[in-house]
């Protein structure tokens, strides 16, 4: 029955918090019994007991209830096997946004290690736009988090194809990230390659992705300034 499943992995997070709080005595409990039913309910046929599993999940991960270990082998294969090409496109939906959010939880190394190929490879997700767009929206994020090596030399390339998406709404949310994606940079990728692709954006034949880009403009603009600068000046002419 779905709905006991779904309260199920409501109950998940409180009795995660119980065996922490009592290791000693129970000290694999939680990793043994309880994180492999909730990564199997991520990839549930339910559509209610898939968004509780996805909401304990994340909310394990904030409260650094699931060890190091056990999101390397047990919380990672599952998301890397649900967003594989011939995963249920839902289901694949969903594990993206699960990366996405979870990277900053679990650090650059992880990040970089075991999320950020596959991330790469969903920008490119010539099937399903829905995959692309949540890429897209969550793009800022994975570059504050792996930082300006990897952002520059993986990530640039696939935010330069989603800023020129056929689908609208794609090129929309790169428009509202503009910003994260431009802090993870050095001053001469903004210059020369990231003014260009905003331009481009102000531009678009979409009023809504000029919409965008227009509200994004001053915190683009701001990643200009000078960081060796504090605080704000005039300077009048004569």
């Amino acid at each position: 029955e779905p709905t006991v499943r779904a309260e199920l992995m409501e109950q998940v997070p409180h009795i995660a918090m119980f065996c922490q709080e009592n290791r000693p005595s129970i000290p694999y409990a939680f990793s043994k019994y309880l994180l492999p039913i909730v990564v199997r309910y991520l990839a549930d046929q339910n559509n209610q007991v898939r968004k509780t599993s996805q909401a304990a999940l994340l909310v394990l991960l904030e409260q650094e209830l699931i060890e190091r270990y056990d999101v390397e082998t047990k919380v990672c294969p599952v998301l890397i096997d649900l967003t594989a090409p011939d995963s249920n496109d839902d289901v694949k939906t969903e594990a993206v946004a699960i990366m996405c959010k979870m990277a900053s939880m679990v650090g650059k190394d992880i990040t970089e290690r075991l999320v950020l190929p596959r991330f790469c490879e969903m920008c490119c997700d010539c099937r399903m736009f829905h995959v692309r767009k949540v890429c897209a929206a969550n793009f800022g994020d994975i570059c504050s988090v792996v930082g300006q090596q990897a952002t520059e030399e993986m990530l640039l390339p696939r935010f330069f194809q989603l800023c020129s998406d056929n689908v609208w709404g794609v090129r929309k949310a790169c428009a509202e990230c503009f910003m994260a994606v431009s802090c993870a940079t050095s001053q001469e990728v903004r210059r020369t390659k990231l003014s260009t692709l905003f331009i481009n954006l102000i531009s678009d034949p979409s009023r809504w992705v000029r919409q965008a880009a227009f509200q994004s403009l001053g915190p683009f603009i701001s990643t200009f300034a000078n960081p060796s600068s504090s605080g704000q000046y005039f300077k009048e002419d004569g």
